[in-house]
C-alpha cells in the first residue's frame, strides 16, 4: 500500500469509528465517568457526547469503506472506486488485534482500578465457549468431579475442571454485572448532595438496560437465520437425523428452517426473538427457543437487573453502614432461604462496589503534621508489613474456597469425594439447588477475595484478558453458531477416520479442531461482530436517549416574594 493510499484511510475509522482505549471505564449504564473501569456485563463503552448520531459508528464504518463517504446520516458511499470500497472492506475484516489501523489500546493496572472486571469476565467467557465445545464430545465425563475411586482423571480436578465448567461461569458473570451495574451509583450514595446525580444514573440505566442487551442479541439472531436459511446446518441436521447418537454429548438445537425460503426465515427468527426479548423477560412466559439455547442468561440479567436498580433507589437514603452492613446481607439471606440465587448474585455484586467505593475514596491526610518517611525495619514497618501477608494469605484462601466451591460437578456430587459433606449440608434440597447454591456461594467469595488481591487484579488486568472482556458480549453471542456448524462437521470429519473405540485419537481431533479452526474462527467473528453490531447498538441506545430525554432549565423561585 502506498504513502498515498494510507493517508485516506483514517485507523480510527478503519477500526469501527472508535478508540480502542478505556479512559472513562465501568459507566454502570448512567452515564461515563473518568476514572471508572469497565462498563456492565457484555456491554462496552466509549466515551459520548449528547452531539453523536445514532449512526455514528456505522457511518464511520461506511467512511473507512470510501474516502468520500459523507459524515450525515443517509449519506450513501459513491460507486467511483470499488476497488478501493473492496480493498478498505477487506482491512475491516482484519481482526482488530492485528490490523495495522487499529487504535486498540489497554489500560495498565492501577490500585483500585477495576479493569480486572474486564478480565475476570473476558476469561468466563472464554471458559463458556470451551464448555459448550466439550459437551458435545465428552458423554458425561465433563459432568463429573475428581474422585479417587471412580473419576480419577486430573482434568476433573477442583479449579482445574473450572476451565469448561459454563454453569459456573455464568454464576461469575451475574456477580460482575451486579458489580458493573452498582459501581457508580455506590460511589454517588457516599457524595453529599449527589441524590439527584444518583436518580439521574438510575433512571438513565433502566430506560436504556433492555436495548442494551437485546439490540446486539437481534444481530446475532439475524446472523444465525441467516446461515440457516443458507444451509449452514443442513450437513449435520441429515446426520443427526439418521442416527441420534452421532455425537456421544450434549447437542444444543438447531434453529428449524423455513420451507419458504428466506422471507420465510425471518418470519422464524421474528416468532423466536419474540419469544426471547418479550414472551420471557416482559411477560414472563415460559420460553423454548432453539436459536442459541445458551442466552437464556440475557433475559434473566435484564430481570435482575432491574431489581438491583429498584434496590439501589431504595437504599439510596440511608446510612452507609445501614444499607450494606444490615439492608443488603438481609435481602441476600432471604433470597437464599427460598434457594432463588440469581438475584443473590446481583446483589453480591453491590455490596461489592459499595466495599470498592469506600476502598477508592482516599482518607484525609491531618495538614498540622507534615509526612515522615517510616524505616522499613522499625518495629511498627515490620508488624504492618506482618498484618499486611496476614490478610493476603486470609484472602487467598477464601478465593480457593470460592474455586472449590465453583468447582461443585454437575453429577454425582452427593457420592463424590470432597462435595459429600456440602451436599449434607442441604438434605431437602434437589441436587440441582445444591450444584446453583454452592457455585453462586464460590463466585460470590471469589469476587469479594480479588477486591483485595492486587496482584491477581494485576494478571486479570493483562491485555490478553482485556481484549477478551470487551468481545466477551459478542463471543457469548456468535460462538454456539461456529460450534454448531464448523465444529461438528470438522469433527466428524475427524472422528471417520478412527474406529467408535479409539477415545484417545478422537479426543485428539476434538482438540486440534477447537485448537486450529473453531478457537481462530470464534475469535475472529467476535470482534468483527463487536464492531459492527455491538458497538453501534450502544451508540445507537445513548444517541436515543439523547432525543428524548428532558432538558433541564432554571428552577423556578416558587417562594419568592414579588416586589412592588
Amino acid at each position: 500500500m502506498t504513502g498515498a493510499d494510507r493517508s485516506q484511510l483514517d485507523p480510527v475509522e478503519v477500526a469501527g469509528g472508535r478508540r480502542y482505549s478505556q479512559e472513562t471505564l465501568l459507566d454502570s449504564e448512567g452515564g461515563l465517568s473518568a476514572g471508572s473501569s469497565s462498563p456492565s456485563i457484555g456491554m462496552t463503552e466509549k466515551p459520548y457526547h449528547s452531539s453523536s448520531s445514532p449512526w455514528d459508528s456505522w457511518t464511520v464504518l461506511c467512511s473507512s469503506l470510501d474516502r468520500h463517504l459523507h459524515s450525515r446520516l443517509g449519506a450513501l458511499p459513491t460507486p467511483t472506486h470499488p476497488g478501493r470500497l473492496l480493498k478498505n472492506a477487506l482491512i475491516f475484516l482484519i481482526p482488530s488485534f492485528l490490523s495495522p489501523y487499529s487504535t486498540l489500546e489497554f489500560k495498565k493496572y492501577k490500585p483500585n482500578s477495576t479493569e480486572w472486571l474486564d478480565g475476570l469476565r473476558g476469561i468466563a467467557a472464554f471458559c463458556v465457549f470451551i464448555s459448550h465445545h466439550v459437551v458435545a464430545y465428552t458423554g458425561q465425563e465433563h459432568d463429573y468431579a475428581w474422585d479417587p475411586q471412580r473419576h480419577a482423571h486430573v482434568l476433573q480436578l477442583p479449579v482445574i475442571r473450572l476451565l469448561y465448567a459454563g454453569s459456573a461461569m455464568v454464576r461469575i458473570f451475574f456477580v460482575i454485572s451486579g458489580f458493573a451495574l452498582s459501581c457508580k451509583p455506590a460511589k454517588l450514595m457516599r457524595k453529599n448532595g449527589g441524590q439527584g446525580a444518583l436518580m439521574k444514573t438510575l433512571a438513565s440505566s433502566v430506560f436504556r438496560r433492555y436495548l442494551r442487551l437485546f439490540l446486539p442479541c437481534f444481530g446475532a439472531f439475524f446472523m444465525i437465520h441467516c446461515w440457516r436459511a443458507w444451509g449452514a446446518f443442513d450437513w449435520f441436521e441429515l446426520r443427526h437425523r439418521a442416527n441420534e447418537q452421532i455425537l456421544p454429548g450434549s447437542i444444543e438445537k438447531y434453529p428449524p428452517k423455513s420451507p419458504d425460503g428466506f422471507f420465510g426465515q425471518m418470519g422464524l427468527m421474528f416468532s423466536e426473538f419474540y419469544i426471547f426479548a418479550i414472551g420471557n423477560p416482559i411477560l414472563h412466559e415460559k420460553y423454548d427457543f432453539t436459536t442459541n439455547k445458551h442466552m437464556w442468561t440475557i433475559p434473566t440479567e435484564y430481570g435482575q437487573s432491574m431489581a438491583l436498580f429498584l434496590f439501589m433507589a431504595m437504599v439510596s437514603h440511608l446510612r452507609r453502614g445501614f444499607r450494606v452492613y444490615v439492608v443488603a446481607p438481609a435481602c441476600y439471606l432471604f433470597w437464599v432461604y427460598y434457594q432463588r440465587f440469581d438475584y443473590p448474585l446481583f446483589l453480591s455484586g453491590y455490596f461489592l462496589a459499595e466495599l470498592h467505593a469506600a476502598i477508592e475514596t482516599p482518607s484525609p491526610l491531618p495538614v498540622s503534621q507534615p509526612i515522615e518517611i517510616e524505616d522499613e525495619s522499625s518495629p511498627a514497618a515490620r508488624s504492618r508489613y506482618f498484618i499486611k501477608t496476614l490478610k493476603t494469605i486470609f484472602w487467598s484462601f477464601l478465593a480457593f474456597v470460592g474455586l472449590y466451591l465453583l468447582s461443585f460437578p454437575t453429577r454425582d456430587g452427593y457420592a463424590t469425594f470432597g462435595y459429600i459433606n456440602l451436599c449434607k449440608m442441604m438434605p431437602n434440597s434437589s441436587y440441582y439447588i445444591k450444584r446453583v447454591g454452592f457455585q453462586s456461594f464460590g463466585a460470590s467469595m471469589l469476587c469479594l477475595a480479588i477486591l483485595y488481591l492486587p496482584r491477581v487484579q494485576a494478571y486479570l488486568s493483562l491485555p490478553v484478558f482485556q481484549y477478551l472482556g470487551r468481545v466477551s458480549f459478542s463471543l457469548y453471542l456468535v460462538h454456539g453458531a461456529v460450534i454448531r456448524t464448523m465444529g461438528h462437521r470438522l469433527v466428524l470429519e475427524g472422528w471417520s477416520n478412527y474406529p467408535p473405540d479409539a477415545y484417545a485419537g478422537r479426543m485428539l481431533v476434538t482438540v486440534m479442531v477447537w485448537l486450529f479452526a473453531i478457537l481462530p474462527t470464534v475469535i475472529w467473528l467476535s470482534d468483527v461482530f463487536w464492531r459492527l453490531v455491538e458497538s453501534p447498538c450502544t451508540n445507537f441506545v445513548r444517541w436515543t436517549e439523547s432525543l428524548v430525554v428532558a432538558k433541564e432549565g432554571p428552577v423556578p423561585n416558587v417562594g419568592a416574594v414579588k416586589m412592588q
